[in-house]
């Protein structure tokens, strides 16, 4: 049984109809929110992280806009390091870069400091596991968030 907690911005959509929507999907064994962050249980094996998260966008209407600002899949080993955004564009491009770590195998966590104020350094912070994402990996993510 795989868990994950998404964080979405613009949570105002939460409500009762998000949690038994999870529930009905094949695979979903349990779903819950808690104010910006929705936490869902999942076997793996019937639905897919990937679905999973394009069903939960799609029923937030968030397919087009990015949204999700943190997750966490709740795997307790990890390394930790810090991916600092030198110079951030704007913060969809965070997001965009928050929901493409999310969609790494390897990626276990990443939250970040971002105030919507300073674009300057902004960091993410992220647990990984080192037997699917090297040194070598890593830096090319940095690089490549560096010149998104």
């Amino acid at each position: 049984m795989e868990k994950i907690t998404i964080k979405i911005d613009g949570s105002n959509y939460f409500n009762d109809e998000l949690t038994k929507y999870l529930m009905n999907l094949n695979g979903v064994k349990n779903s819950s929110l808690d104010n910006d962050e929705v936490y869902i249980e999942y076997d793996s094996s019937i639905i897919s992280l990937m679905v999973l998260k394009l069903e939960l966008l799609n029923f937030l209407d968030c397919l087009k806009i990015p949204s999700i600002i943190a997750f966490d899949k709740h795997i307790k080993d990890g390394n930790k390091d810090t991916i600092v955004i030198e110079d951030l564009c704007c913060e969809y491009c965070l997001k965009s870069m928050i929901e493409e770590l999310l969609d790494m195998d390897g990626i276990n966590s990443a939250a970040t400091d971002f105030d919507y104020n300073n674009k300057q350094n902004v960091k993410i912070f992220i647990t990984y596991d080192k037997d699917k994402i090297s040194s070598l990996d890593l830096e090319e993510i940095k690089k490549k968030f560096n010149n998104y």
